[in-house]
């Protein structure tokens, strides 16, 4: 009986091992060395995709952070230019007398002949526009960067006209004494107005005039509030681009 149950076992375990043996030779039969390779080139383009999308990743972020240069670039660039634009006004604004100074400079004081002479007559007792006109002048060919007489500043639109025994200046009407405030080198303007052979010096010495010079380290020159100045005849002309 013993006997029996161990040959039974022997042809189940033959049997086992020939269907499993079958099963493999089968499956080995259908995977030839194309299908292996075929796998392989797979996990080869796997791996390939993988690092084509880390590669257009890494691009990207070289394209962000490009972008991002240029953005910051163009907005430095941006800002320097406005800031060289405000530069640029304050310097136009300067020039012709709209903004309020300060510096060394001279602060010259004309007035009336107040001699007692009787030979000396009315129209040359008093000082003239003409006279302010050559004083202004004097001091500009000094290197005077601005000007103001009374407390009106001299522009390029400034204008000094007789009226009556006063001046007229930037349309509004001053009496004398005459105070006039130049800012430069002082030195160059007190010259101007000091040394023998000069209008100021002629005015004083010759003509009578009171005419004061002193020399100032810290003077004030006020912008220009004159009236509203209005072309006629001048149009700007617009520049053509290429």
């Amino acid at each position: 009986m013993g006997i029996i149950k161990r040959s039974i076992n022997i042809i189940a375990f033959l049997l086992v091992f020939l269907v499993t043996a079958s099963v493999v030779n089968g499956a080995d039969a259908g995977i030839d060395e194309n299908t292996i390779y075929d796998i392989k080139s797979l996990s080869k383009y796997s791996r390939s995709i993988g690092e084509m999308k880390l590669l257009i990743k890494s691009m990207q972020n070289a394209v962000d952070n490009e972008k991002k240069s240029l953005a910051d670039y163009e907005a430095k660039k941006y800002m320097d230019e406005i800031v060289e634009l405000n530069s640029q006004i304050e310097q136009i604004k300067f020039f012709n007398g709209f903004t309020d100074v300060r510096g060394p400079g001279i602060m010259l004081r004309v007035s009336d002949n107040i001699s007692e002479d009787t030979d000396i007559g009315l129209m040359e007792r008093i000082v003239h526009d003409v006279d302010i006109v050559v004083l202004l002048n004097d001091l500009k060919a000094a290197g005077a960067e601005a000007i103001e007489i009374n407390g009106k500043r001299i522009t390029n639109l400034s204008e000094v006209v007789c009226a009556g025994p006063l001046i007229r200046v930037n349309n509004e009407v001053i009496p004398a004494p005459f105070v006039i405030v130049a800012i430069g080198d002082m030195d160059e303007l007190y010259e101007a107005v000091t040394e023998e052979g000069t209008y100021a010096y002629e005015l004083k010495n010759t003509y009578g005039m009171e005419v004061v010079a002193v020399k100032g380290y810290n003077l004030t020159v006020r912008r220009f509030r004159g009236v509203d100045y209005k072309t006629k005849y001048a149009e700007i002309i617009q520049e053509e681009v290429d």
